[in-house]
């Protein structure tokens, strides 16, 4: 992770970090004090510094990184964490760009999904993604700011039909109010997560597709699951990530912890934290004192 010096101010290097993973797991960048790449969090002011392109500067959790390794390669998702803070794609390789024109590069994109390598622009900062002894990197797909993750949002209300008057009074009023009905919405299988907690049993439904961009667990309103719970329940504001794969080798449903306070935990051995959890095997895995999530099919 660097900061790209401004005229003739040298490149800042602000961390590193060397992961060694055997299966799908998630990288976490952000200022929280448990990611794997910190950014800031009490750092000394930087030379040179430079305007937030966000202009709210790098968040706890701020992006994660989805590393799938596969037999001739690795794929590497870039994840946004929020959904309205976005991030630029630069080429790889070759020269960092200057902080001029860093300062300047749109940060719209919400995911990227690469193969061996990401190079990242955001908020004054960029992220090298590498894989070690990996061969040629390429883009493979790019997904709006917005669009990354199926975010909570809540049941939509539509108007239909015409005006009807105002009950403010026995002769109308004025005022125009039209009908509200939920919008259509089109079957897609969901399948269910499902959280059983101390205080009772949670599910929500997932579409296949949301599944595939993945849904949030945790305390925060962006979450699909958790939202309700507080502090002391061992849940974090943005606890886990939960998405299906589909590459041969490693299909299947996944959790991936996101730098949490407690972690995910072994269903088997709850005093072992593991980074990532196999849901779709009918095991599932514990959300520390939050409760055991599992998923269902479909």
């Amino acid at each position: 992770m660097r900061r790209p010096g401004l005229g003739r101010t040298p490149d800042v290097v602000i961390g590193s970090a060397r992961v060694e993973s055997h299966g799908p797991r998630a990288i976490v960048v952000g200022t929280g004090d448990r990611v794997d790449v910190a950014v800031g969090g009490g750092q000394a002011p930087l030379p040179g510094g430079m305007n937030s392109q966000a202009g709210d500067g790098i968040m706890p959790r701020h992006l994660a990184i989805v590393v799938i390794p596969l037999p001739n390669g690795t794929l590497l998702r870039a994840i946004s964490l929020h959904p309205e803070r976005g991030f630029a794609v630069l080429p790889t390789g070759g020269r960092l760009p200057g902080g001029e024109a860093i300062e300047e590069t749109e940060t719209a994109t919400g995911s990227v999904l690469g193969w061996n390598s990401l190079r990242l622009s955001f908020d004054g900062y960029v992220l090298d993604v590498e894989v070690e002894g990996a061969g040629a990197s390429d883009i493979l797909e790019v997904l709006p700011v917005g669009l990354q993750l199926a975010f909570h949002t809540g049941a939509p209300l539509r108007p239909v039909g015409s005006a009807v008057s105002s009950v403010a009074g026995p002769d109308g009023g004025g005022h125009a109010i039209p009908a509200l009905v939920l919008p259509e919405v089109v079957p897609s299988e969901p399948s269910t997560l499902v959280l059983r907690a101390r205080s009772g049993v949670f599910r929500v439904d997932v579409p296949v597709d949301d599944l595939m961009r993945g849904v949030l667990v945790g305390r925060s309103r962006r979450c699909v699951l958790g939202r309700g719970f507080d502090e002391n329940d061992g849940l974090s504001r943005v606890h886990a990530l939960v998405m299906s794969l589909d590459e041969p080798g490693t299909a299947g449903v996944f959790a991936f912890d996101l730098a949490s306070r407690y972690g995910l935990r072994d269903v088997s051995r709850p005093s072992r934290l593991v980074p990532m959890a196999r849901l779709d095997d009918g095991v599932g895995c514990l959300v520390y004192g939050a409760g055991y999530l599992t998923w269902e099919p479909g």
